[in-house]
This record gives structure tokens, sequence and C-alpha cells, in this order.
């Protein structure tokens, strides 16, 4: 069953769940905000270790996306980026947000999303670059 999930809520499923733990190496903790039959779809936003906006990764299931996550954690780890939301919209169970990678000298890189919920949890995640090629 589809659930509801305000803007508030989702923004802190995104931001404190999500890209917290990811920010924090934390992949096993990263997965929780997904349910476990989740389709998950990221365009590379920030250029690192060979990958960049030509490259997206398209994984189904929660266990498929920890263990992608807990490589790519690590690499994050070394460039130093974080992740910041700064603006959600939801219709029900679903929702839309803006936000931005930010790196150690404070530039940084928009992107958008797209997300399906249910069950209080993203069952659907597609991210882009804001501005591709930028």
């Amino acid at each position: 069953m589809a659930a509801t999930m305000d803007a508030t809520a989702l923004k802190a499923l995104l931001q404190h769940t999500y890209f917290d733990n990811v920010d924090g190496a934390r992949a096993e903790d990263a997965v929780k905000a997904f349910t476990p039959d989740v389709h998950w779809q990221h365009t590379q936003v920030w250029a690192h270790d060979g990958h960049d906006a030509r490259h997206t990764d398209s994984l189904h299931g929660q266990s498929a996306l920890c263990d992608f996550l807990a490589e790519r954690v690590k690499q994050m780890q070394v460039i130093r980026i974080t992740h910041q939301v700064d603006e959600v919209v939801t219709d029900g169970d679903r929702g839309a947000f803006r936000a931005r990678v930010v790196g150690p000298d404070g530039s940084s890189k928009g992107f958008v999303g797209w997300v399906e919920l249910r069950d209080g949890l993203l069952q659907r995640y597609i991210v882009m670059p804001e501005h591709p090629g930028a």
C-alpha cells in the first residue's frame, strides 16, 4: 500500500537517513531509506574516479544498493563531498527534490530527483544533474 508523506518528512528521510549516512560512509544505514525492492537510478553529478554525467547506474533491490554504496562511499570520503537537500515537494505517495553536492572548497553542483514512496520508504529513486555538462 502506498503511503503519503509530507515535504518535511520526505526531506528528513532524504537528508538524514540517506544522504547524511552516505556522507558518513555508512552504506548499511543509508539503505534504510529504501524499500527492499527499490528501483534506484543515479546519473553522476560530481565527477570523480572515472564517473561523470555520462554515466548512469541503475540498481534493483536494497541489497544491490548497499553493495554498490559500500564501495562508492569510500571514494566520496577521499574527495570529501557532501549532499544538501534544498527543496522538496510531495503529492501523496510521490515527490521531487532539488539538492546539491558540495565540495570541500564550498563549490557545489545541483541535482534533481524524483521519488515514489511505499510504507514510508523510497521505492523508486531517480536522480540526475540539474545542469548536465556544467
